[in-house]
Protein backbone atom coordinates (compact mmCIF):
# COMPACT_ATOMS: atom_id res chain seq x y z
CA UNK A 1 0.00 0.00 0.00
CA UNK A 2 2.96 2.09 1.04
CA UNK A 3 4.73 1.79 -2.68
CA UNK A 4 1.39 2.72 -4.74
CA UNK A 5 1.18 5.84 -2.65
CA UNK A 6 4.52 6.76 -3.41
CA UNK A 7 4.20 6.17 -6.78
CA UNK A 8 0.63 8.30 -7.15
CA UNK A 9 2.62 11.14 -5.33
CA UNK A 10 5.14 10.50 -8.31
CA UNK A 11 3.10 10.56 -10.70
CA UNK A 12 1.32 14.01 -9.17
CA UNK A 13 4.54 15.25 -8.85
CA UNK A 14 5.37 14.48 -12.66
CA UNK A 15 2.68 16.18 -13.77
CA UNK A 16 3.14 19.63 -11.53
CA UNK A 17 6.34 19.71 -12.94
CA UNK A 18 5.74 19.26 -16.52
CA UNK A 19 2.98 21.95 -16.20
CA UNK A 20 5.40 24.38 -14.72
CA UNK A 21 7.99 23.83 -17.71
CA UNK A 22 4.96 24.33 -19.80
CA UNK A 23 4.25 27.31 -18.08
CA UNK A 24 7.99 28.38 -18.47
CA UNK A 25 8.09 27.74 -22.32
CA UNK A 26 4.92 29.24 -23.07
CA UNK A 27 6.26 32.88 -21.32
CA UNK A 28 9.85 32.66 -22.80
CA UNK A 29 8.39 32.69 -26.11
CA UNK A 30 5.98 35.32 -25.53
CA UNK A 31 8.89 37.47 -23.70
CA UNK A 32 11.26 36.73 -27.00
CA UNK A 33 8.15 37.65 -29.30
CA UNK A 34 7.63 40.88 -27.42
CA UNK A 35 11.90 41.80 -27.19
CA UNK A 36 11.91 40.66 -30.66
CA UNK A 37 9.17 43.39 -31.53
CA UNK A 38 11.04 46.01 -29.23
CA UNK A 39 14.44 45.33 -31.32
CA UNK A 40 12.97 45.68 -34.23
CA UNK A 41 11.59 49.04 -33.34
CA UNK A 42 15.22 50.34 -31.84
CA UNK A 43 16.67 49.43 -35.05
CA UNK A 44 14.51 51.10 -37.19
CA UNK A 45 14.93 54.53 -34.95
CA UNK A 46 18.86 54.05 -35.28
CA UNK A 47 18.32 53.81 -38.55
CA UNK A 48 16.35 56.72 -38.94
CA UNK A 49 17.77 58.59 -36.60
CA UNK A 50 21.21 57.94 -38.92
CA UNK A 51 19.81 59.29 -42.12
CA UNK A 52 18.41 62.81 -40.03
CA UNK A 53 21.57 63.17 -38.63
CA UNK A 54 23.48 63.26 -42.60
CA UNK A 55 21.40 66.18 -43.37
CA UNK A 56 21.57 68.22 -40.16
CA UNK A 57 24.53 70.25 -41.24
CA UNK A 58 27.31 70.81 -38.75
CA UNK A 59 25.56 69.38 -36.04
CA UNK A 60 25.94 65.87 -37.88
CA UNK A 61 29.52 65.24 -37.09
CA UNK A 62 28.60 65.27 -33.65
CA UNK A 63 25.08 63.36 -34.10
CA UNK A 64 26.21 60.28 -36.03
CA UNK A 65 29.52 60.16 -33.52
CA UNK A 66 26.85 60.17 -30.53
CA UNK A 67 24.58 57.42 -32.53
CA UNK A 68 27.49 55.04 -32.25
CA UNK A 69 26.66 53.95 -28.96
CA UNK A 70 23.66 52.61 -29.41
CA UNK A 71 24.63 51.18 -32.73
CA UNK A 72 27.52 49.43 -31.07
CA UNK A 73 25.22 48.00 -27.72
CA UNK A 74 22.72 46.67 -30.24
CA UNK A 75 25.88 44.59 -32.27
CA UNK A 76 26.78 43.25 -29.17
CA UNK A 77 28.69 45.59 -27.02
CA UNK A 78 26.13 45.77 -23.99
CA UNK A 79 25.59 43.44 -21.35
CA UNK A 80 22.62 41.22 -23.13
CA UNK A 81 25.03 40.50 -26.26
CA UNK A 82 23.85 40.66 -29.90
CA UNK A 83 20.30 42.50 -29.83
CA UNK A 84 19.64 40.89 -33.40
CA UNK A 85 19.46 37.43 -32.41
CA UNK A 86 15.89 38.34 -31.52
CA UNK A 87 15.58 39.59 -34.68
CA UNK A 88 13.43 37.33 -37.47
CA UNK A 89 16.78 36.33 -39.74
CA UNK A 90 17.00 34.51 -42.86
CA UNK A 91 18.98 30.91 -42.22
CA UNK A 92 22.17 30.91 -43.75
CA UNK A 93 22.08 28.72 -46.88
CA UNK A 94 24.73 25.81 -45.63
CA UNK A 95 22.57 25.91 -42.60
CA UNK A 96 18.99 25.47 -44.22
CA UNK A 97 20.65 22.93 -46.56
CA UNK A 98 22.06 20.44 -43.85
CA UNK A 99 19.94 21.06 -41.37
CA UNK A 100 16.64 22.48 -42.31
CA UNK A 101 15.44 25.58 -42.91
CA UNK A 102 13.52 25.95 -39.57
CA UNK A 103 16.22 24.49 -37.30
CA UNK A 104 17.11 27.04 -34.76
CA UNK A 105 20.65 27.57 -34.05
CA UNK A 106 20.54 30.51 -32.20
CA UNK A 107 21.78 30.63 -28.60
CA UNK A 108 20.25 33.40 -26.47
CA UNK A 109 21.63 32.61 -23.43
CA UNK A 110 24.99 34.43 -23.35
CA UNK A 111 27.27 32.08 -22.02
CA UNK A 112 26.45 28.96 -24.33
CA UNK A 113 26.91 31.59 -26.40
CA UNK A 114 30.68 32.57 -25.62
CA UNK A 115 31.03 28.65 -25.78
CA UNK A 116 30.52 28.17 -28.71
CA UNK A 117 33.07 30.79 -29.47
CA UNK A 118 35.27 29.00 -27.40
CA UNK A 119 34.83 26.10 -28.87
CA UNK A 120 35.67 27.27 -32.53
CA UNK A 121 39.05 28.51 -31.07
CA UNK A 122 39.82 24.88 -29.72
CA UNK A 123 38.49 23.27 -32.66
CA UNK A 124 40.94 25.78 -34.93
CA UNK A 125 44.35 25.17 -32.76
CA UNK A 126 43.42 21.16 -33.15
CA UNK A 127 42.74 21.14 -37.00
CA UNK A 128 45.76 23.98 -36.93
CA UNK A 129 48.43 21.66 -35.76
CA UNK A 130 46.92 18.38 -37.60
CA UNK A 131 47.12 20.33 -40.90
CA UNK A 132 50.77 21.77 -40.49
CA UNK A 133 52.00 18.30 -39.22
CA UNK A 134 50.33 15.74 -41.81
CA UNK A 135 50.68 18.53 -44.79
CA UNK A 136 54.88 18.86 -43.98
CA UNK A 137 55.00 15.05 -43.26
CA UNK A 138 52.94 14.12 -46.67
CA UNK A 139 55.20 16.77 -48.30
CA UNK A 140 58.70 15.49 -47.20
CA UNK A 141 57.79 11.52 -47.68
CA UNK A 142 56.86 12.48 -51.96
CA UNK A 143 59.93 14.54 -51.89
CA UNK A 144 61.83 11.57 -50.26
CA UNK A 145 60.03 9.49 -52.64
CA UNK A 146 60.80 11.28 -56.27
CA UNK A 147 64.63 11.02 -55.00
CA UNK A 148 64.26 7.53 -55.07
CA UNK A 149 62.29 7.05 -58.51
CA UNK A 150 65.15 9.29 -59.74
CA UNK A 151 67.85 7.45 -58.51
CA UNK A 152 66.56 4.12 -59.26
CA UNK A 153 66.13 2.77 -56.35
CA UNK A 154 63.44 -0.47 -55.29
CA UNK A 155 60.56 1.06 -52.57
CA UNK A 156 60.07 4.48 -53.23
CA UNK A 157 56.53 4.46 -51.29
CA UNK A 158 54.97 6.51 -53.83
CA UNK A 159 51.49 4.69 -53.95
CA UNK A 160 50.94 4.39 -50.01
CA UNK A 161 51.71 8.26 -50.14
CA UNK A 162 49.48 8.88 -52.23
CA UNK A 163 47.13 7.03 -50.76
CA UNK A 164 47.62 9.25 -47.27
CA UNK A 165 47.22 12.02 -49.47
CA UNK A 166 43.99 11.07 -50.64
CA UNK A 167 43.09 10.17 -46.93
CA UNK A 168 44.35 14.36 -46.37
CA UNK A 169 42.21 15.42 -48.99
CA UNK A 170 39.01 13.58 -47.32
CA UNK A 171 40.29 15.56 -43.88
CA UNK A 172 40.49 18.51 -45.61
CA UNK A 173 36.91 17.70 -47.22
CA UNK A 174 35.65 17.81 -43.58
CA UNK A 175 37.76 20.50 -41.99
CA UNK A 176 36.42 23.17 -44.95
CA UNK A 177 32.65 21.96 -44.12
CA UNK A 178 32.90 21.85 -40.05
CA UNK A 179 34.89 25.81 -40.11
CA UNK A 180 31.86 26.85 -42.77
CA UNK A 181 29.28 25.11 -40.50
CA UNK A 182 31.08 26.56 -37.23
CA UNK A 183 31.42 30.24 -38.70
CA UNK A 184 27.61 30.07 -39.98
CA UNK A 185 26.54 29.32 -36.71
CA UNK A 186 28.55 31.91 -34.92
CA UNK A 187 27.39 34.48 -37.29
CA UNK A 188 23.66 33.93 -36.06
CA UNK A 189 24.70 34.38 -33.01
CA UNK A 190 26.44 37.50 -33.16
CA UNK A 191 30.17 37.04 -34.41
CA UNK A 192 31.56 39.80 -36.88
CA UNK A 193 32.66 37.30 -39.08
CA UNK A 194 33.45 38.54 -43.13
CA UNK A 195 30.89 37.16 -45.60
CA UNK A 196 34.42 36.10 -47.57
CA UNK A 197 35.79 33.98 -44.83
CA UNK A 198 33.07 31.45 -45.24
CA UNK A 199 32.70 31.77 -49.08
CA UNK A 200 36.02 30.72 -48.99
CA UNK A 201 35.32 27.67 -47.05
CA UNK A 202 32.82 26.95 -49.70
CA UNK A 203 35.54 27.38 -52.59
CA UNK A 204 38.21 25.01 -50.82
CA UNK A 205 35.56 22.40 -50.49
CA UNK A 206 35.37 22.98 -54.48
CA UNK A 207 38.93 22.76 -54.87
CA UNK A 208 39.18 19.47 -52.30
CA UNK A 209 36.20 17.88 -54.29
CA UNK A 210 37.99 18.36 -57.84
CA UNK A 211 41.35 16.33 -56.58
CA UNK A 212 39.42 13.93 -55.04
CA UNK A 213 38.43 12.82 -58.51
CA UNK A 214 41.51 13.04 -60.20
CA UNK A 215 43.52 9.66 -61.04
CA UNK A 216 46.67 9.78 -58.41
CA UNK A 217 48.97 8.38 -61.20
CA UNK A 218 48.73 11.25 -63.67
CA UNK A 219 51.50 13.48 -63.60
CA UNK A 220 49.84 16.57 -63.64
CA UNK A 221 48.48 15.82 -60.32
CA UNK A 222 51.62 14.49 -58.91
CA UNK A 223 52.68 17.60 -59.20
CA UNK A 224 50.03 19.78 -58.29
CA UNK A 225 49.40 17.39 -54.86
CA UNK A 226 53.38 18.49 -53.81
CA UNK A 227 52.63 22.19 -54.28
CA UNK A 228 49.12 22.03 -52.54
CA UNK A 229 50.80 20.26 -49.95
CA UNK A 230 53.23 22.45 -49.04
CA UNK A 231 50.58 25.28 -48.94
CA UNK A 232 48.34 23.36 -46.68
CA UNK A 233 51.52 23.27 -43.96
CA UNK A 234 52.38 26.73 -44.64
CA UNK A 235 48.19 27.29 -43.90
CA UNK A 236 48.72 25.13 -40.55
CA UNK A 237 51.61 26.97 -39.08
CA UNK A 238 49.83 30.72 -39.62
CA UNK A 239 46.65 29.24 -38.36
CA UNK A 240 48.39 27.86 -35.19
CA UNK A 241 50.60 31.64 -35.16
CA UNK A 242 46.94 33.48 -35.11
CA UNK A 243 45.28 31.38 -33.21
CA UNK A 244 48.03 31.88 -30.34
CA UNK A 245 48.54 35.57 -30.77
CA UNK A 246 45.76 36.78 -32.49
CA UNK A 247 43.25 35.64 -29.61
CA UNK A 248 45.44 37.59 -26.67
CA UNK A 249 45.12 40.48 -29.15
CA UNK A 250 40.83 39.70 -29.22
CA UNK A 251 40.33 39.89 -26.15
CA UNK A 252 42.23 43.16 -25.28
CA UNK A 253 40.29 44.97 -27.93
CA UNK A 254 37.22 43.40 -26.31
CA UNK A 255 38.13 44.18 -22.56
CA UNK A 256 38.62 48.23 -24.29
CA UNK A 257 35.48 48.06 -26.38
CA UNK A 258 36.60 47.83 -29.71
CA UNK A 259 35.23 44.43 -30.38
CA UNK A 260 32.03 42.49 -29.30
CA UNK A 261 32.21 39.33 -27.14
CA UNK A 262 30.93 37.06 -29.94
CA UNK A 263 33.96 38.48 -31.80
CA UNK A 264 36.59 35.33 -32.68
CA UNK A 265 39.89 36.08 -34.27
CA UNK A 266 40.30 36.61 -38.49
CA UNK A 267 40.05 33.48 -40.91
CA UNK A 268 42.96 31.55 -41.80
CA UNK A 269 43.55 32.76 -44.91
CA UNK A 270 42.83 36.38 -44.86
CA UNK A 271 43.35 39.37 -42.07
CA UNK A 272 40.58 40.58 -39.87
CA UNK A 273 39.76 43.39 -37.56
CA UNK A 274 42.50 43.64 -35.12
CA UNK A 275 44.87 41.84 -36.96
CA UNK A 276 48.27 41.73 -35.30
CA UNK A 277 50.47 43.73 -37.75
CA UNK A 278 53.16 40.94 -37.39
CA UNK A 279 51.21 38.84 -38.92
CA UNK A 280 50.45 40.52 -42.42
CA UNK A 281 53.65 39.60 -43.69
CA UNK A 282 52.88 36.27 -43.47
CA UNK A 283 49.40 36.65 -44.31
CA UNK A 284 50.58 37.99 -47.58
CA UNK A 285 53.23 35.56 -48.11
CA UNK A 286 50.54 33.10 -47.80
CA UNK A 287 47.95 34.93 -50.53
CA UNK A 288 51.37 35.19 -52.77
CA UNK A 289 52.13 31.53 -52.36
CA UNK A 290 48.24 30.62 -52.89
CA UNK A 291 48.27 33.26 -56.07
CA UNK A 292 51.50 31.49 -57.60
CA UNK A 293 50.34 27.69 -57.21
CA UNK A 294 47.45 28.71 -58.81
CA UNK A 295 48.84 30.21 -61.81
CA UNK A 296 51.26 27.57 -61.99
CA UNK A 297 48.79 24.73 -62.19
CA UNK A 298 46.90 26.37 -64.99
CA UNK A 299 50.01 27.62 -66.97
CA UNK A 300 50.75 23.96 -66.83
CA UNK A 301 47.41 22.16 -67.80
CA UNK A 302 45.66 24.72 -70.33
CA UNK A 303 46.46 23.15 -73.39
CA UNK A 304 45.03 19.93 -72.45
CA UNK A 305 41.50 22.42 -72.89
CA UNK A 306 42.34 22.50 -76.75
CA UNK A 307 41.83 19.28 -77.53
CA UNK A 308 38.51 17.62 -78.21
CA UNK A 309 39.80 14.11 -77.10
CA UNK A 310 38.19 13.49 -73.85
CA UNK A 311 34.78 15.81 -74.32
CA UNK A 312 32.41 13.70 -75.70
CA UNK A 313 33.94 10.30 -75.41
CA UNK A 314 37.04 8.18 -73.05
CA UNK A 315 40.31 9.47 -73.91
CA UNK A 316 43.12 7.48 -74.52
CA UNK A 317 44.10 4.72 -72.12
CA UNK A 318 47.76 6.34 -71.70
CA UNK A 319 46.57 9.79 -72.23
CA UNK A 320 46.65 12.41 -69.08
CA UNK A 321 44.17 14.70 -70.07
CA UNK A 322 41.49 14.46 -67.35
CA UNK A 323 44.09 14.71 -64.80
CA UNK A 324 45.74 17.81 -66.52
CA UNK A 325 41.95 19.76 -66.71
CA UNK A 326 41.41 18.97 -63.25
CA UNK A 327 44.47 20.55 -62.08
CA UNK A 328 43.47 23.28 -64.73
CA UNK A 329 40.14 24.10 -62.59
CA UNK A 330 41.72 23.39 -59.27
CA UNK A 331 44.13 25.99 -60.35
CA UNK A 332 41.64 28.36 -61.62
CA UNK A 333 39.85 28.07 -57.86
CA UNK A 334 43.26 28.40 -56.16
CA UNK A 335 43.84 31.65 -57.97
CA UNK A 336 40.66 32.71 -57.03
CA UNK A 337 40.71 32.12 -53.73
CA UNK A 338 44.22 34.19 -53.30
CA UNK A 339 43.63 37.28 -55.27
CA UNK A 340 40.19 37.16 -53.23
CA UNK A 341 41.88 36.58 -49.72
CA UNK A 342 44.71 39.41 -50.65
CA UNK A 343 41.64 41.80 -51.61
CA UNK A 344 40.21 41.01 -48.01
CA UNK A 345 43.05 41.68 -46.11
CA UNK A 346 44.05 45.24 -48.16
CA UNK A 347 40.41 46.00 -47.38
CA UNK A 348 40.85 44.88 -43.86
CA UNK A 349 43.92 47.24 -43.99
CA UNK A 350 41.97 49.91 -45.87
CA UNK A 351 39.12 50.36 -42.87
CA UNK A 352 41.89 49.82 -40.25
CA UNK A 353 43.70 53.21 -41.53
CA UNK A 354 40.53 54.48 -42.24
CA UNK A 355 39.11 54.22 -38.73
CA UNK A 356 42.47 55.31 -36.99
CA UNK A 357 42.13 58.90 -39.73
CA UNK A 358 38.80 59.27 -38.48
CA UNK A 359 39.58 58.97 -34.76
CA UNK A 360 41.95 62.15 -35.32
CA UNK A 361 39.78 64.13 -36.92
CA UNK A 362 37.62 63.73 -34.05
CA UNK A 363 40.09 64.51 -31.70
CA UNK A 364 40.96 67.45 -33.43
CA UNK A 365 37.39 68.29 -34.21
CA UNK A 366 37.11 68.22 -29.96
CA UNK A 367 40.16 70.45 -28.79
CA UNK A 368 39.15 72.87 -31.32
CA UNK A 369 35.29 73.05 -30.11
CA UNK A 370 36.86 73.04 -26.44
CA UNK A 371 38.85 75.74 -26.92
CA UNK A 372 36.69 77.93 -29.00
CA UNK A 373 33.72 80.57 -27.79
CA UNK A 374 30.71 78.19 -28.51
CA UNK A 375 31.93 75.52 -26.40
CA UNK A 376 31.23 77.93 -23.52
CA UNK A 377 28.09 78.54 -24.63
CA UNK A 378 26.72 75.71 -24.68
CA UNK A 379 26.97 74.27 -28.47
CA UNK A 380 26.48 70.60 -29.39
CA UNK A 381 30.32 69.56 -28.91
CA UNK A 382 29.70 70.80 -25.32
CA UNK A 383 26.44 68.13 -24.70
CA UNK A 384 27.63 65.55 -26.88
CA UNK A 385 29.76 62.77 -24.75
CA UNK A 386 32.97 62.03 -27.57
CA UNK A 387 33.51 58.60 -27.56
CA UNK A 388 37.26 58.40 -28.09
CA UNK A 389 37.97 60.42 -24.49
Amino acid sequence: MDLMLKAEQLTARSKTLSQKVATYNQRIVAEGDSLGEEVSLLQKSIQQAKSDAEGAGEESRYILDELETPQMIFRGHGPGGDLRKLLKQKQPSLLAWLLGPRTNVISVRRNESIRLKEEYHAFRDKMGVIMFVIGASLSLGLHNAQLRSQAHEAFTLTPPFMVGVQVFLCWMLYLYTALALRENVLKVNGSSIRPWWIHHHYWSIATCMILLTLPVDSPAVQVCVKKELWWSAFQGGLMLLQNRYQRRRMYTRIALGKNSAMDVVSGESSGGQGQLLILYPLLFALQLLEIWIGGEMMLMTWRSLLSAEGYLDMEAHDSDLRGSRGVFLAGVLTFYMGVLNMGNTLATLYDKQTAKRLARKRSYATISAGNSPTKAAGSPASSSPRKDQ
